[in-house]
């Protein structure tokens, strides 16, 4: 019984709330058990998409807010967002912030969480770019390249995704990386350097758009592949093998 009536009291709040049976400071593992329920709690489907909650604000005692509030702590939380939220096949619809607040009605080891979607509301209109479907992941319209490659489209390097060489001239070569713009290919610049003559000068690009990454193809000769079936744009899952000329890539979280 004493369950249950914790259970309607949770189901009745877009909060989190941890209670440490020890007076002891609030540990991140505490933080992100409760980030995770809420976005399975607060998720919300548009077209065939799911979206999550992108804004989070964290109220605590002063002691853990001495402790939390620093840049190391967002960037953890965000690093956790991004993972689960791919790993959850979900969509964000803008990148998430996180605020860390305190108040003095909280003792030492509590917090409470609230979640909201950044914008006012997530719609059909705001997301058609995400509202197709095949074999369970969202293909995305292509978009100008140009646009993309705009500065402003850059954020913090935060590394939370990989590309490993698993087979191919260049096997075992391998990149870390996260919100930034990856370009494949074999020009010097590219950020994923091949070497593979079956590949073109720039043949593909992920790009990081509502928490995901898309692999786009450039127009390239031999064309861009992923679980060996051909496509122009793909929403990439941990373990989906890119096939570029005879280079088999497989992308992943770290």
């Amino acid at each position: 019984m004493f369950f249950s009536r914790m259970e309607n009291f949770l189901e009745k709040n877009i909060e989190g709330f941890f209670n440490r049976k020890f007076s002891s400071n609030l540990q991140m593992a505490e933080i992100e058990k409760i980030i995770d329920r809420i976005l399975i709690r607060q998720k919300k489907r548009v077209n065939r998409a799911i979206f999550v909650p992108d804004k989070f604000t964290i109220t605590m005692s002063d002691e853990d807010f001495n402790q939390l509030n620093n840049i190391e702590t967002q960037n953890h939380l965000k690093l956790f967002l991004y993972k689960s939220v791919i790993q959850k096949d979900y969509f964000m619809e803008t990148l998430p912030t996180i605020h860390i607040i305190k108040s003095p009605k909280f003792k030492l080891g509590v917090c409470e969480i609230t979640a909201k979607f950044n914008s006012d509301k997530t719609s059909d209109t705001d997301n058609d770019n995400v509202n197709d479907l095949e074999q369970g992941t969202i293909i995305v319209p292509n978009l100008d390249i140009k646009e993309i490659t705009n500065p402003s489209h850059k954020q913090q390097a935060l590394n939370f995704a990989s590309l490993t060489i698993i087979e191919g001239p260049d096997k075992d070569s391998y990149l870390a990386f996260g919100c930034n713009q990856i370009h494949l290919g074999r020009r010097d610049k590219n950020e994923f350097l091949l070497t593979d003559v079956n590949v073109s000068r720039l043949h593909a690009y992920i790009t990081f758009e509502h928490g995901r990454h898309i692999l786009r193809d450039a127009n390239s000769l031999n064309g861009t592949f992923v679980n060996d079936r051909p496509i122009t744009n793909f929403c990439l899952c941990p373990g989906d093998i890119i096939q570029i000329g005879n280079t088999r890539i497989v992308y992943d979280l770290i």
